[in-house]
């Protein structure tokens, strides 16, 4: 016959066991249900600026994706810019206004010599206050070890220069961002799919990836 001690002590120990692992139950679920933390902008120098976006390829480059500067160029500049319309707006594009991709483009044709001439020469020529500008070193949609299958892949450089006074300096800058897409996929590349679809998706990334720079932005999980 058990005593009312070991009754006791047994419905003790039991009632205890099932408190810790509601505990820990809670504990996980509430660790599960938690959002991602909040990375702060890399750069926070944007509010009240005129900006513009500017793309630099090779000449090489230009010949074989002819649309890629203005692609970029509007990939990064639409995601500033549909942020900066949110219904809360981050403070970093309060007040920013941008130069339109299109006459970036046309200045940077009909001034071919600035291809040759540092940024900050060219920057304050440009009627801005703020360039963020991207240096192409490298774009394909396909691997070059099997040509028949598909991954896109980017390497770029961002710099982010500050103008005022007739004067332009290099605030901020980020070397060899590289993209790849689909990021998780095999290095050899995949099938089923087409140039176009993975140029589209490699420059949304690598816009993503440049416009969470100047915002606040969920880390990934």
């Amino acid at each position: 016959m058990i005593s009312p001690r070991t009754l006791w002590l047994r419905c003790s120990v039991a009632i205890l066991a099932g408190a810790l692992t509601a505990g820990c139950a809670l504990v996980g679920l509430a660790g599960y249900a938690a959002p991602p933390p909040t990375i702060a902008a890399a750069y926070k120098g944007l509010a009240g600026q005129k900006v513009a976006v500017m793309v630099w390829t090779d000449r090489a480059m230009s010949i074989d994706w002819p649309t890629l500067q203005l692609d970029l160029t509007r990939g990064v500049q639409s995601r500033l810019v549909e942020a900066s319309k949110q219904k809360e707006p981050p403070k970093e594009l309060l007040a920013t206004t941008f130069a339109m991709p299109e006459s970036v483009i046309r200045y940077q044709r009909d001034h071919p010599e600035a291809e040759t001439q540092s940024i900050t020469d060219v920057a304050p020529r440009m009627d801005i206050t703020r360039l963020i500008y991207i240096e192409v070193e490298q774009f394909s949609t396909r691997p070059e070890e099997s040509l028949e299958l598909y991954r896109g892949s980017i390497t770029a450089n961002l710099k982010v220069v500050e103008v005022a006074n007739g004067k332009a300096k290099i605030a901020f800058q980020k070397d060899k961002i590289k993209i790849v897409y689909p990021e998780k996929g095999p290095a050899e590349g995949l099938p089923g799919t087409t140039d176009l679809t993975v140029y589209e998706k490699t420059l949304q990334s690598f816009s993503t990836v440049v416009v969470n720079d100047f915002i606040p932005h969920q880390a990934e999980q």
